[in-house]
């Protein structure tokens, strides 16, 4: 086993402490000023200190924060019936992070699909760090400590999914993009033959939406640009701005949770599902998914017209945007800190950018020009 960290530093610790935040960016304690594209990974969706949400959160303050899972309150109703609209005849239930939802979502398909015991899982594929979500995940570094205690998935190249798909098959789970793999999206040509093969097999087709959802690939689910049709939708980071909060979404068709056999003591409390449904107004008012499709556009043209040398590849899909380096990605990571640009690798040579749905071109043209620095440097 590895020699052990400090709790505080599982992250990996950056060396700066962030003291104050204002839109797109944040200040540390030494007032030095950082243009934030790493926005909490990706969970500060609208920027920092948003003043929308910061009203949403004065006003639910007032009343009772949290409620339990067996009492209702018109915020939670009101998120829970928004989640539910975004499958036909969808069913939704509220956690904490995107872990306990992907937990959840694995609950979920063992129940709906007890005699089948298969389930299929893309290579690159994240999906968090819990013990279920674990074993989901590629990442072997990530599951060697734990591979004993692990449920058995089964992992296949992402274009040879749908053939792997059987009558055995209990559930598929895939990223529309993959983030921490790399930043990939999905071929919708696979994503078709994917949804397909589910339908054919009754498979369920559950979509990991946690990074890729709520409008940071532009559109509320990215699963609709790259031809999934899901059974089940996990969603969490931005959904609140940042407070934490995750959810599972899945077609009542299939069925549900029995009385009891799920739960959670803060999944749903009204002052986040109040500041979700804040967020979701100023999406639709603000016009922000049609804003991170072309501020999105417009940052990958602005690296990839750099043509510089130490870049092999510029992808990604709305405001989640990779950057592929001929060299290590934690270098430039650091060199992009030094002069005032927070991001995040995605593997061991991919640079990830996770702009908030606010950012602009020119925070986009300011970030190009401290990438085209970094990138100089690490030469």
């Amino acid at each position: 086993m590895e020699q052990p960290v400090s709790a505080s530093e599982l992250y990996g610790g950056r060396g700066i402490r962030i003291v104050s935040g204002q839109g797109v960016t944040v200040r540390d304690e030494e007032g030095r000023e950082y243009l934030d594209f790493l926005c909490g990974h990706g969970a500060a969706l609208f920027g920092h200190a948003h003043p929308d949400l910061r009203q949403a959160l004065a006003e639910a303050s007032a009343s009772p924060w949290t409620i339990g899972m067996g009492l209702d309150a018109p915020a939670r109703r009101g998120f829970l019936d928004l989640l539910a609209s975004l499958l036909d005849g969808g069913e939704a239930y509220l956690a904490n992070s995107g872990a306990e939802a992907i937990e959840a979502a694995l609950k979920l398909v063992l129940l709906l699909r007890p005699r089948r015991p298969r389930i299929l899982a893309a290579r690159r594929g994240f999906h968090g760090r819990t013990l279920g979500a674990l074993a989901l995940t590629f990442n072997p570094h990530y599951r060697r400590p734990w591979k004993d205690a692990l449920l058995p998935v089964e992992f296949h190249a992402v274009e040879e999914l749908p053939g792997q798909v059987d009558e055995r098959t209990a559930a598929v789970f895939i990223e529309p993009v993959q983030g921490e793999g790399g930043v990939f999206p999905l071929d919708g040509g696979v994503g078709r033959e994917l949804s397909a093969a589910c339908r054919k097999s009754g498979a369920l087709l559950v979509a990991d939406e946690i990074q890729s959802g709520w409008g940071r690939c532009g559109s509320l689910l990215a699963s609709s640009l790259v031809g999934l049709d899901p059974d089940v939708v996990t969603l969490a980071k931005g959904i609140a701005g940042g407070l934490p909060a995750g959810a599972v979404v899945w077609k009542a068709c299939h069925g549900g949770f029995p009385a009891m056999s799920h739960g959670s003591t803060y999944g749903g409390n009204p002052l986040v599902c109040a500041v979700a449904l804040r967020g979701h107004e100023v999406i639709l008012r603000d016009g922000l998914l049609e804003r991170s499709a072309k501020v999105g556009s417009y940052l990958r043209s602005g690296i990839s017209r750099l043509g510089h040398p130490g870049i092999v590849d510029v992808r990604g899909m709305g405001l989640l945007v990779g950057v592929e380096v001929r060299g290590r990605s934690a270098p430039v990571v650091r060199a992009l800190q030094e002069r005032g640009l927070l991001a995040l690798p995605a593997g061991p040579q991919v640079v990830r950018f996770l702009p908030p749905l606010t950012a602009g071109e020119a925070d986009c043209d300011r970030a190009v020009d401290i990438l085209a620095a970094a990138l100089n440097e690490a030469e």
